[in-house]
């Protein structure tokens, strides 16, 4: 069944309890209408019973009308990540570095001996891509979540250089002002190639390295995605709801369910930021490269993959295992593009497996 048809099939829900009430409202009308006199406590009971079933409806049917506008939809969206960091105790922080305003999710560990955990993530995402895998995960260890520069609320400026060497220098700082010391840096698709470039520029302050889904080296077989940007095509450059809709698709095999009006409020945004977005690829996908580069990488090294990844191939995985010596490779079956959405539960316990050596 397409998206749309589940739109439709979900405001005729809606609409449908706001017709039962209104029916039901209707019904205590008359009821009251035919009440004499000498009932008049019962009908004070039922003009009170009217009234709410009136307010109940109209509620019902004003949530329905504005479910169909997408601003409501990405404010819905940002309103439940908002109380969904805040239900498992990440703090929301500004770290400003004076040209960069860092906003950063952080939950302190309960052990302050325990290697803190940073999780990068890709392009075109946020912050809020990661918790609910990251709620998932020991408790013991700092985590630290940024929006990289050029997303989320950390902004974008036209002026920044957003090659994966100039994110790295960025994170740098911001560990520094944390008092971040060597950390285990998660980078997921474009952070992989950003979590790297970091390992290349500071390899004595990191603890680890895990890339979950990397860019950054040629794919032995071309994946869905880079085929249509060979044709000129970017699925992440979204015009309208059906482009939306396809890069919806070739992002995770195993979607979980997210309301319709919510996914319309998230291609709005993806809109809105078309021009931005668009920068940041150029500088991200034609600079600081890793293919002649990934053997240097002298650090413990967890690669992570869905076997299903429409937007960079499996086929990748094992350029990244070959070249860097002593790395350990995982490919979860049946998951694309975003292990941490579609099996939170299982990357976590993958990701707490190899952190517990750190």
């Amino acid at each position: 069944m397409s998206l749309n048809n589940n739109c439709c099939e979900q405001h005729l829900k809606v609409s449908d309890v706001a017709f039962a009430i209104l029916h039901s409202a209707v019904f205590e009308t008359f009821a009251i209408l035919n009440h004499n006199n000498q009932e008049f406590r019962i009908l004070s009971v039922r003009k009170r019973h009217l009234k709410g079933l009136l307010v109940s409806a109209i509620v019902v049917l004003l949530l329905w009308g504005a479910s169909f506008l997408p601003r409501v939809g990405l404010w819905s969206f940002q309103t439940a990540t908002a109380a969904i960091a805040w239900w498992y105790d990440f703090e929301t922080r500004q770290v400003a570095l004076g040209d960069i305003t860092f906003s950063v999710y952080v939950r302190p560990g309960r052990d302050t001996a325990a290697t803190p955990v940073v999780l990068l993530h890709g392009y075109t995402a946020n912050k809020a891509l990661w918790l609910p895998m990251a709620a998932q995960l020991d408790s013991s260890a700092t985590i630290i979540i940024p929006d990289l520069a050029g997303h989320g609320e950390t902004g974008f400026d036209p002026q920044w250089s957003y090659r994966a060497s100039a994110q790295a220098q960025r994170l740098q700082r911001l560990f520094a002002a944390l008092q971040i010391e060597q950390p285990v840096l998660v980078g997921h698709s474009m952070s992989g190639l950003i979590a790297a470039n970091f390992a290349l520029l500071y390899p004595q302050q990191l603890s680890a390295l895990i890339v979950m889904n990397p860019t950054g080296v040629t794919s032995p077989t071309p994946s869905r995605a880079e085929k249509l940007l060979q044709q000129g095509r970017s699925p992440f450059l979204i015009n309208d709801w059906q482009d939306f809709q396809e890069l919806y698709q070739l992002s995770m095999a195993q979607p979980p369910w997210i309301p319709n009006f919510i996914q319309r409020g998230v291609a709005y945004d993806y809109r809105q930021h078309k021009a931005e977005f668009s920068q940041i690829a150029e500088d991200f996908l034609y600079h600081d490269q890793l293919d002649q580069r990934l053997s240097e990488l002298q650090i413990p090294t967890l690669i992570l993959w869905g076997a299903e990844d429409a937007l960079i191939d499996v086929s990748s995985a094992d350029v990244w295992h070959s070249a860097i010596q002593g790395s350990e490779v995982v490919v979860l079956e049946q998951v694309g593009h975003m292990p941490m959405l579609e099996r939170p539960r299982q990357t976590a316990d993958e990701l707490q497996r190899f952190l517990k050596r750190y």
